[in-house]
């Protein structure tokens, strides 16, 4: 049971490594390395066929045993108004309006000609003074926690960004595109509220577009940028909608 923090509040939920998925991987490839061993080098009449295969067995299992290990003590906590991060012996704290960006990754995976599959998800956070967390597989509920994090941080970093661009700062939403109250800007060029075109998720990437011709004025990969959500916000609020049309009936 962990214990509320007086600066932190208190727990809403905790996040370990998930060590079933450490360990399971281990073993199975342990085993591999130990059956195409057997059935190769120590099959070798000759004094080296013995020692390589202990040398080659020994080196497998200790770098196994190394990745276990080191994620094996991986946990974040999520309390009221933080979470702490912990990679080794120490957890390290963070406050909600501490983290200034998130980008995420979701991939649908399939093995052995789709018979296995399996969803892989990351989290890339970036605090204010530039400290990056990743959070993906290796925790325990990885979607549940990257949705918790992300309402968390997004509740108190959207109002922040709101009043950072009403002060006449452009945002950033990824390494080259900013948004300000004017229009977006990209390595240079600009595109006024008043010709933007509306926009696109399809295929994995995020597509801008510009009138009069709707061409399309950006693109980026999805994981390639920051605060989506936000971002998806904020364009459609300046999405352009046809006039309703009102039909009068003439007076008799």
């Amino acid at each position: 049971m962990i214990e509320a923090d007086p600066v932190f509040g208190k727990v809403i939920a905790n996040y370990p490594s998930d060590r079933t998925r450490l360990v399971v991987p281990a073993v199975l490839l342990s085993g591999v390395a130990s059956v195409i061993l057997n059935v190769t080098l120590a099959a070798v009449e000759a004094w080296w066929g013995p020692v390589l295969t202990v040398i080659i067995m020994a080196a497998v299992v200790l770098a196994l045993g190394w990745r276990v290990l080191h994620f094996w003590n991986r946990e974040v906590v999520l309390y009221e108004e933080g979470f702490s991060f912990r990679e080794g012996a120490r957890p390290i704290f963070f406050l909600y309006h501490e983290v200034l960006s998130i980008r995420q990754q979701a991939q649908r995976l399939a093995y052995f000609g789709g018979l296995v599959r399996r969803s892989s998800y990351k989290f890339t956070l970036t605090t204010l003074r530039g400290e990056i967390m990743i959070l993906d597989n290796v925790y325990v509920r990885i979607e549940e926690l990257g949705a918790q994090v992300e309402k968390k941080v997004y509740a108190v970093l959207e109002p922040y960004l709101k009043e950072e661009m009403a002060k006449g700062d452009k945002i950033p939403f990824s390494n080259t595109l900013r948004l300000s109250t004017s229009g977006l800007e990209e390595k240079g060029r600009e595109l006024k509220w008043e010709e933007f075109d509306g926009y696109k998720i399809s295929g994995g990437q995020l597509s801008i577009f510009a009138q009069p011709d709707t061409a399309t004025w950006f693109s980026i990969p999805l994981p390639d940028t920051d605060n989506l959500p936000i971002l998806v916000r904020w364009l459609k609020q300046h999405e352009h909608t046809p006039p309703t049309m009102i039909t009068v009936d003439p007076k008799t």
